[in-house]
């Protein structure tokens, strides 16, 4: 569907050739309607569609189920969740919003909401660079520790919840995308498993690889984090075995059992400069062994850091001014008047409304993102870049926009 085409001719005929071409291929379960649609904001048009795809795909080939994914801000009581036989949310709690833990309050209330409802999680991740590492990894540092850590919460929680029908890591490999630019590295999105050359496995890979593969293994994780300023630090090893050993320098063994993949030895003490450190485990016959060298060193190694940007981690977004002290109050905002309810390009069509969202947005107009931000609201917005969109922001914006009335043009 086009701004001007508004019956999606052309939707309907790609679902119609795509099942025709495929409808033999025996792995093939579902049928995919459509993927965060609902990016260019509340649209009527779209909702039609949505459902005739669905009839037309019901149509085509009655035999098998649909889906489709929707984007991470649509509520959980919207009709959008009952149109096809299943669903999927594109969720990033812990990277673009709120912390991976909040998946599972988030989960259990939609679940509770709409108990009917067949639930995946059809994207969720967070970026993770070779490059970087921190011994207190948080939201937003880009660090492989953090990256690995978002993957043990996020998995302890889906797979407490077997109402979940499906889950999908978003992504394997890390892959190119041409308007990013965050972390330091330009045109490339970081939340694969493996980097973008398929040559290194990042220390997530081997957290999946210890819940699903029968191949056994020991992976002692932040082997490339080997400049540490701690005088002990905790070695955290990914294993599918029952029972890992681990000895430093060749010193006394250290025995762990675990029963969730993750095994972590604490307060391990590091002598200064070179430190062996090896992780053995049997298989029958078969003996396992990883090794990693950490280096005491006196002084943090700086190309571990995320370089900050002048207004955070990601330069692809917004160039905020600082709000200083705003004493915040309760605003009534009323239908008749603008707010951050309202979309960019709603916002945009009024002069005084576009002045606002300029001093306080910068040129949005210059984002290469400009056409897809139209249809957004800043509330949707918010939630994506939640680390800008501060409650400070979103009230001065309130403030101020809701001083206009709509029919004042």
């Amino acid at each position: 569907m086009s701004k001007t085409e508004l019956e999606g001719i052309n939707a309907k005929q790609q679902i119609v050739e795509l099942i025709r071409q495929n409808f033999n291929h025996p792995s093939i379960l579902f049928w995919g309607i459509q993927n965060e649609i609902q990016i260019s904001g509340e649209r009527p048009e779209l909702r039609k569609l949505v459902n005739e795809l669905n009839e037309l795909t019901k149509k085509e080939d009655p035999t098998r189920l649909t889906t489709m994914a929707n984007v991470m801000f649509v509520e959980d009581e919207d009709d959008y969740n009952y149109v096809t036989d299943t669903i999927g949310y594109n969720k990033y709690f812990g990277w673009y919003n709120g912390e991976a833990g909040d998946f599972a309050g988030w989960l259990d209330g939609f679940h509770k909401k709409n108990p009917t409802v067949k639930l995946a999680i059809s994207e969720y991740g967070a970026e993770g660079i070779l490059q970087y590492h921190s011994s207190e990894p948080k939201i937003k540092d880009y660090s492989e520790e953090y990256h690995a850590l978002y993957h043990e919460t996020v998995w302890k929680i889906f797979e407490k919840r077997p109402f979940l029908w499906a889950t999908y890591a978003w992504n394997m490999f890390d892959f190119g995308a041409n308007i990013r630019d965050e972390g330091g590295v330009q045109g490339r999105n970081n939340k694969g498993l493996i980097t973008y050359d398929r040559k290194i496995k990042k220390d997530a890979f081997y957290l999946y690889k210890a819940h699903w593969s029968d191949e056994k293994f020991v992976h002692i994780t932040g082997k490339r984090f080997v400049d540490r300023t701690d005088d002990t630090i905790d070695i955290k090893v990914y294993s599918n075995c029952n029972e890992v050993n681990l000895s430093v320098n060749g010193g006394e063994t250290t025995t762990l059992t675990s029963e969730d993949k993750i095994f972590v030895f604490e307060n391990i003490s590091l002598k200064e400069g070179i430190n062996e450190v090896k992780v053995f485990a049997k298989d029958g016959n078969i003996s396992l062994q990883d090794v990693a060298m950490f280096n005491k060193v006196d002084n943090p190694n700086e190309s571990y850091f995320t370089p900050e940007e002048e207004g955070g981690f990601v330069a692809n977004w917004f160039d905020m001014p600082e709000l200083g002290d705003v004493e915040m109050e309760e605003l009534v905002i009323t239908d008749d008047v603008y707010s951050t309810r309202c979309t960019v390009g709603e916002l945009f069509k009024n002069e005084e409304t576009k002045a606002i969202v300029t001093t306080y947005l910068g040129n949005v107009e210059e984002h290469p993102m400009f056409d897809m931000m139209q249809g957004f609201t800043i509330d949707a917005m918010s939630q994506i870049a939640s680390d800008q969109f501060s409650e400070k922001m979103l009230y001065t914006l309130n403030k101020k926009l809701s001083q206009i009335k709509k029919s004042e043009q």
